[in-house]
């Protein structure tokens, strides 16, 4: 993704005024899903649409988090195909690297996650009362300010978002094993048809 990586910042300074030498275009595809810009960092064979993206592929969010230690919340609307995996990654570079990942894999109706930063990884958990051969909402908190960061998953459906009712919880369930390291966000399809995804404050504090 090294050449991805550096088309991005490209368009990423070219956006913020901090202007090249020469100014040169970036060839790397910009669209836009639910009302949200990205770029296209793997394009696969990925199906785009205002309201969907389809197949396998990668794409990084034009806009920022609003700092490297913040506190987040992901609405994630999607289908897997059977052995497909939607991946979202928080607190990464342009080129979705020195991320916190947090994996949804499909295996018949089961959905588990697992949780990637710092080159290591969690085990795979199972996320119970999810059937994962039908459309999936979930609400992700990421408390990348906590060491290590804080992640919380609840079935957005059910609509209650305490320590109690979340499907995963890393203080609870497996630590995580470190932080982002940068303020952008995107995700990776393998399989998956995405339907909806929103940031937003993070649902829970522990305050």
């Amino acid at each position: 993704m090294q050449k991805a990586s550096f088309l991005i910042t490209l368009a990423v300074l070219t956006a913020t005024g901090c202007k090249k030498d020469d100014d040169k275009e970036t060839s790397l595809i910009q669209d836009s899903f639910n009302n949200q810009s990205y770029y296209l960092v793997e394009p696969g064979n990925l199906e785009r649409g205002p309201s969907q993206l389809l197949g396998t592929g990668a794409v990084v969010m034009a806009a920022p988090l609003n700092s490297i230690l913040s506190q987040d919340n992901f609405g994630l609307e999607f289908t897997l195909a059977e052995g497909g995996s939607l991946a979202l990654i928080t607190h990464s570079t342009n080129g979705l690297e020195q991320g916190l990942t947090v994996q949804f894999d499909r295996t018949g109706t089961e959905l588990s996650t697992s949780i990637k930063a710092d080159g290591s990884g969690t085990s795979d958990h199972v996320l119970e009362g999810i059937d994962a051969s039908g459309t999936i909402t979930l609400a992700v908190d990421v408390h990348n300010n906590e060491t290590p960061a804080h992640v919380l998953i609840w079935n957005a459906a059910a609509g209650s978002y305490d320590e109690e009712a979340a499907l995963y919880n890393s203080e609870r369930d497996e630590e995580a094993p470190g932080q982002g390291q940068a303020n952008l966000w995107g995700l990776v399809l393998r399989n998956a048809d995405l339907k909806a995804v929103t940031l937003d404050a993070a649902k829970f504090s522990d305050e």
